[in-house]
């Protein structure tokens, strides 16, 4: 079986919102998304790899399982290992546009983005 098998099939509409807002916020420089990553079969949501850094953005839906849990805990330890710094930001479909801004808030400053950089 291959790896791709593991992998999500398709981008989820949490995703594409945040991808906009990210845009719109002008953070997608040097991002790349859906960029498989061999370690264990995982392809990251959002990644900067200039900067070293990884967003997955986890569906309570299809990340509640504790099988599920522990696959992400040991891919995130697996990706610090080799020198990523990874956030994991849960949420529930569907995603309000106050929600989306929090999670905006929370990836610019994982980011290191002055607020005012971007005015």
């Amino acid at each position: 079986m291959s790896y791709k098998a593991n992998l999500h099939p398709k981008v989820s509409n949490a995703e594409l919102q945040l991808f906009r807002a990210l845009s719109a916020s002008g953070l997608t420089g040097g991002m790349v998304t859906q960029k498989p990553i061999i370690l264990k079969a995982t392809i990251p949501d959002f990644c900067w790899p200039e900067k070293r850094k990884i967003v997955y953005l986890d569906g309570k839906q299809a990340h509640a399982s504790d099988e599920q849990q522990k696959r992400d805990h040991e891919i995130q330890e697996m990706l610090e290992a080799q020198g990523w710094d990874v956030l994991r930001v849960p949420y529930e479909p569907p995603m309000p546009e106050p929600c989306l801004q929090e999670i905006l808030k929370t990836i610019k400053l994982f980011l290191n983005v002055d607020e005012e950089e971007q005015s």
